[in-house]
Formats: C-alpha cells, sequence, structure tokens
C-alpha cells in the first residue's frame, strides 16, 4: 500500500463494508472480508438465453429482459405470443389477427400490438390494434396509418408510433395514443424504417432503411429533432431504449449485405461501441434497456429461436487479493 501512496499521492481506504455509488477506478481494503477491491468499467456484454418455443422473423418485443414477451413473426407464426422471464420461453394467448412487424408497447400483462403486416408475402399493412392483459388479445381501437416495420415506445394507455412502412411509402407521421383515442404528435424529419423505444414524451428512432441510414432522430412529446449518428448504418436491426438519452441498437445489416452483430450504446448525444452478439442476424425481434436488453428471433443464414441477453455498461467491483 505505500507503493499506492507514492505513485498515486493518496493512502488506500480501509472500510469496514464497500462503499456505495462507485466510480471508476476506485481502490479500496475491505477489512471485514480481508480483501483489496478495485472498481472496472464493462463495455456491456451478451450471454446466451432461452431458447424459443418457435423460431420467427419480424416478432415484436415489448416489456423488460426477465418479464418480455415476443408478439407474432413470420410466416406461419404470425399469431404466436411467447413470455420471456428472464431464463426460459413460455407460450401465451395468440393474437386475434396474426400479423409481423407489429409496432408495440407496454409491458407482459399489459401490452400493446399496433398494425403490422397480415399477409403472407403482400404488402398487406393493418391499423387494428389488440391489447394483452398477460394471458389473453382483445380488439382495440385502430389507428390511424396502417403501417408496418415501425417502432412502439410507452405503455398500454400511453403509447406512441411512429416509422414504418405502408405497403408504398414510408409515414412520416407520428401518432399518440391516451387510452381512449389516437392523435397525431409530430412528423418524422427522417422517413424510413427505424429502430428505437423510449417513451411517449422521451423517445428515439434510429437507423432504417431503404436504403440504410445511420441517422438517429430524438422526440420530446411533441417534435422530433436531430441526434447523433450511429457509427453502422444499417436496418432490420432491433433497439432497446428507456427514453431518447439511453438506448441500445443491435444487429441487423447494410444494403445487400449480410446481418451483423455489431452493438452500439446511445448517451442521448453520441453513440459508442459495445460488446459484440454471438451470433450476428437480422430481422429480429428486442426489448428491455441498454443495461438489460434481449434480443430474439431473426435471421442469421435462416430462421433462428435464438435469444441472447445483454448487459450494458457500468461499474463493477474486482477483488485484487485476500488474506
Amino acid at each position: 500500500m505505500s507503493e499506492y501512496k507514492k505513485i498515486h499521492g493518496i493512502h488506500i481506504q480501509s472500510l469496514a463494508s464497500d462503499p456505495s455509488n462507485l466510480g471508476a477506478g476506485q481502490v479500496w481494503y475491505n477489512t471485514t472480508s480481508n480483501q483489496l477491491k478495485i472498481t472496472a468499467v464493462l463495455t456491456g456484454a451478451w450471454a446466451t438465453g432461452g431458447t424459443m418455443n418457435t423460431a420467427r422473423q419480424y416478432p415484436g418485443g415489448l416489456g423488460t429482459q426477465t418479464s418480455g414477451l415476443a408478439v407474432g413473426g413470420t410466416q406461419s407464426n404470425k399469431a404466436v405470443t411467447e413470455h420471456y422471464d428472464g431464463s426460459a420461453w413460455t407460450n401465451g394467448g395468440s393474437l386475434g389477427t396474426g400479423r409481423y412487424a407489429a409496432q408495440c408497447a407496454g409491458t407482459q400483462t399489459a401490452g400493446l400490438a399496433a398494425g403490422g403486416n397480415a399477409g403472407p408475402l403482400v404488402m398487406d399493412a393493418r391499423t387494428s390494434v389488440e391489447n394483452y392483459d398477460g394471458s389473453a388479445w382483445t380488439a382495440g381501437t385502430s389507428m390511424p396509418t396502417a403501417r408496418y416495420y415501425g417502432i412502439g415506445a410507452g405503455t398500454q394507455t400511453s403509447a406512441l408510433v411512429f416509422s414504418g412502412y405502408d405497403g408504398t411509402s414510408k409515414p412520416a407521421a407520428t401518432e399518440e395514443w391516451n387510452g381512449s383515442s389516437w392523435t397525431a404528435g409530430g412528423n418524422m424529419a427522417d422517413t424510413r424504417s427505424a429502430s428505437g423505444g423510449g417513451t411517449q414524451t422521451s423517445a428515439i428512432g434510429f437507423g432504417g432503411g431503404y436504403p440504410s441510414t445511420n441517422v438517429t432522430e430524438e422526440y420530446d412529446g411533441s417534435a422530433w429533432t436531430s441526434g447523433g449518428n450511429l457509427s453502422t448504418a444499417r436496418m432490420n436491426m432491433a433497439g432497446a431504449a428507456a427514453n431518447r438519452d439511453s438506448a441500445l441498437a443491435f444487429g441487423g445489416n447494410a444494403n445487400g449485405q449480410p446481418p451483423t452483430n455489431v452493438t452500439e450504446h446511445y448517451d442521448g448525444s453520441a453513440w459508442t461501441t459495445g460488446g459484440n452478439m454471438a451470433t450476428a442476424r437480422s430481422n429480429l425481434g428486442g426489448l428491455g434497456t441498454l443495461s438489460a436488453g434481449l434480443a430474439f428471433a431473426g435471421y442469421d443464414g435462416s430462421t433462428t429461436n435464438a435469444t441472447e441477453e445483454y448487459t450494458g455498461p457500468g461499474i463493477t467491483t474486482q477483488i485484487c487479493s485476500s488474506s
């Protein structure tokens, strides 16, 4: 410890318990456990999760890493719903109208699935909405603009739908749901089929196609503004976001290119590189947050039922020595 004092000009603290509010590079000696400890920065990493019961592409996703929902998908799986509990998938209630690439919001026991494509191969964009109570879907109030490949954000009674494709064009319109009716929100500047998430008053949309882009936009409840560009332009990826200042982007592909395993973090102004996915894939589902994300299903050369769990950037404690 005397060498540490010579190098850094301070003594190592001796503490009976580990301190709270840890920062990077902090060092202390725990006198209770007789351990020298140091903090390190985690860049984020993926780990294998439970295998889905039904492989699919373009599922909707909502909820958290330990209480998530996969909604619909292609092609014969459009009505299938599965619950995730943090380790395993179980089947839930089937959608009333089978669809893929729906815009989803809410929680596992209070979910919303809006729009989507109900056709097997044709461009069959829908306006229909369904609500989930944890076991069954029931019809809700249709939204004004038919779309799929877009993003849902918020809750079952305070939702936001934006971006996507209506079968012929990419709508700029944003639509807000207050639990009883849909109203128009601010238009996006860059029309595309983006990824993203967040809440009705703090949402983010990033990437998308076609062609693939690295554009990011942030929503404050009334208007969209430009954010920092993704490092890697891509489409058909997934995202997870608590709000417009904290987001995770993963997977996808650039124009005509194979799927990627690239992961990026957003802090409200810029994207930085995170840990790569174990399996490169596009057309996948995503849910959760930057610190606890979930990637599932998609295309990795064939339709997959694989799941990966993300632990985002943060501070971890490491033991240097004990006596």
